[in-house]
């Protein structure tokens, strides 16, 4: 997508992945896909292998929320 269309990531960072992990209240549910490449971070990728769990939206709301307002 990102060859295709302009558009950049928005908080989808290994450094904001890292955070929102270590800052889980409750233990994240496990990662379900294969992690693709990133080209905009590479080694968000690597932080998506060494971590392996998804980060709910829910999750990180207050940040998302910050940033808008």
């Amino acid at each position: 997508m990102h060859q295709h269309v302009p558009w950049q990531p928005w908080r989808y960072t290994a450094e904001e992945y890292r955070a929102a992990v270590a800052a889980a209240g409750s233990a994240p549910l496990p990662l379900t896909e294969i992690s693709a490449l990133s080209p905009w971070d590479p080694d968000l990728t690597t932080a998506l292998a060494e971590h392996g769990v998804r980060i709910e939206e829910e999750a990180v709301l207050d940040s998302l929320l910050a940033d808008l307002g």
